[in-house]
C-alpha cells in the first residue's frame, strides 16, 4: 500500500501528496480525461471549464472549507497539473450527478458493514469502495497530519482530498452514494464533508458537522467511535438517521433506507440501468450475514463475496470495479486495515499512526 504523508497547512499538504504521487496522479487524470471526454463527446478543457461554471461547487469549498481548496492547489503545483482539472476531478460524486442529466452511464456503488459488540465494546467498521474502472491503479493511503486536529489515515485514489479514513481520536467514517437523492449545486461536495468530518475526535461531533452543511450530493455516512456507529443520509434538502440492522449491526449499500428526498429523474436512470435492484441484492446479503459477523475476519469473508456480487470486478454491462476495502477498529487506540484492490486477490496491510504527538483536540 502506497503511503503518502501529508503535513502542515493545506498548501503544504498538497505538495507534498503531489511530489510524491506525480505519476500516480499525472496516469489516473489521464484516464479520468479519457473517459470523462468520451462520454461527454467534448475536449476535457471544455468539459471542465463548463463542469466548474455551472455549479458552485468550488465555492462551497472555499466557504467552509478553504484549507481543502489549498490542499487541492498544491497537489496540482507538486505534480505539474492543471489546478481546473483537480478541482473537477475531487468533485467525485458530484460528477456522477452531473453527467446523470445529460448521459445516464455512472454505477457508482459501495456497501458498508458495521458491528458493535454490546458485551465487549468492540466496534468495527469497513466498507468495498466500487468506483468506476479506469480509477483502478491509483490507490494510495494519505496520513494527514494538520495542525490542531487528530491525524488521519484516509483511503484515496492519488490526487484526490479522500474516499474515506479514521482518525487517531478512533473516529472513523465510511460512505455510500445516494445518487437518487436529490443534490445541490451550491452544496458542499462528498470529498470536502469526508475531510471536515475526519478533523472531529466524536461521533456526536462529527454527526453535527454532517448535519450541518448543506450537501452537494445524496450520499449515507456510516460514523463510529468507540461508543457505537450511527449512519446518516444526506440529500439536498435533508438529512435522516438511516436504521441499524439490529442492534449491534450496521448495513448499507446506495439505495436510501429513511431519507425520502427523491429525484424522480436519476431514481428512473438508475432503476433502467438495474443500480437499484443491485443495491437491494447487496442489502438483503449484507443484512442475512450480519448475525455472523463479530471479527475482522467475519467482515473480510463478506467484503470478498463474489456470489451477489459485493466484491465487484469489470464487466460488459458494469463499468466499476472494488477500488480498495477498508476496516477500522474504532477504539481509544484505533487500528485501520486497508486492502487496495479487490479483497479477494490483494493483501490486506495494517497502517500504523505517526510517532508524532497530537497537537491538541479538535471537536
Amino acid at each position: 500500500m502506497i503511503v503518502i504523508e501529508c503535513t502542515g497547512d493545506g498548501r503544504s499538504r498538497g505538495r507534498m501528496h503531489g511530489e510524491v504521487a506525480r505519476g500516480l496522479i499525472r496516469d489516473g487524470l489521464q484516464r479520468w480525461a479519457d473517459a470523462t471526454a468520451g462520454a461527454a463527446g467534448i475536449p476535457i478543457t471544455r468539459y471542465v471549464s463548463a463542469f466548474l461554471s455551472d455549479t458552485a461547487l468550488l465555492a462551497a469549498i472555499e466557504t467552509r472549507l478553504p484549507d481543502l481548496v489549498e490542499e487541492m492547489r498544491g497537489i496540482a503545483d507538486g505534480a505539474g497539473v492543471p489546478f481546473d482539472q483537480v478541482a473537477a476531478y475531487n468533485l467525485m460524486d458530484e460528477q456522477w450527478w452531473y453527467d446523470l442529466e445529460r448521459t445516464p452511464n455512472a454505477e457508482p456503488g459501495c456497501s458498508v458493514v458495521a458491528f458493535a459488540d454490546q458485551g465487549t465494546g468492540a466496534v468495527l467498521l469497513g466498507q468495498n469502495m466500487d468506483l468506476p474502472a479506469y480509477m483502478d491503479g491509483g490507490q494510495v493511503v494519505l496520513r494527514i497530519q494538520a495542525p490542531g486536529q487528530p491525524e488521519e489515515l484516509v483511503l484515496s485514489a492519488a490526487g484526490l482530498l479522500g474516499l474515506t479514513g479514521v482518525n487517531r481520536a478512533g473516529m472513523g467514517l465510511c460512505v455510500n452514494t445516494l445518487l437518487m437523492l436529490r443534490h445541490s449545486r451550491s452544496g458542499l461536495p462528498v470529498t470536502a464533508v469526508i475531510r471536515g468530518a475526519l478533523r472531529h475526535e466524536r461521533r456526536d461531533a462529527a454527526l453535527a458537522f454532517l448535519q450541518s452543511v448543506s450537501h452537494a450530493s445524496g450520499q449515507h455516512y456510516a460514523v463510529g467511535d468507540p461508543g457505537g456507529v450511527m449512519g446518516l443520509e444526506c440529500s439536498a434538502t435533508g438529512k435522516t438517521l438511516s436504521p441499524p440492522a439490529s442492534e449491534s449491526a450496521l448495513i448499507h449499500t446506495n439505495h436510501p433506507l429513511a431519507n425520502h428526498e427523491i429525484d424522480p429523474v436519476a431514481e428512473a436512470a438508475l432503476e433502467q440501468r438495474g443500480s437499484i435492484a443491485d443495491s437491494k441484492r447487496r442489502l438483503e446479503f449484507l443484512n442475512e450475514q450480519s448475525a455472523s459477523i463479530r471479527q475482522i475476519a467475519d467482515i473480510r469473508r463478506v467484503l470478498a463475496d463474489r456470489s451477489v456480487p459485493i466484491c465487484k470486478t469489470q464487466t460488459r454491462e458494469r463499468n466499476s470495479t472494488t477500488f480498495g476495502s477498508v476496516i477500522f477498529e474504532l477504539t481509544p487506540s484505533p487500528r485501520a486495515h486497508f486492502c487496495p484492490g479487490l479483497p479477494t486477490s490483494e493483501q490486506w496491510e495494517q497502517l500504523g499512526w505517526s510517532s508524532a504527538a497530537q497537537e491538541g483536540p479538535a471537536g
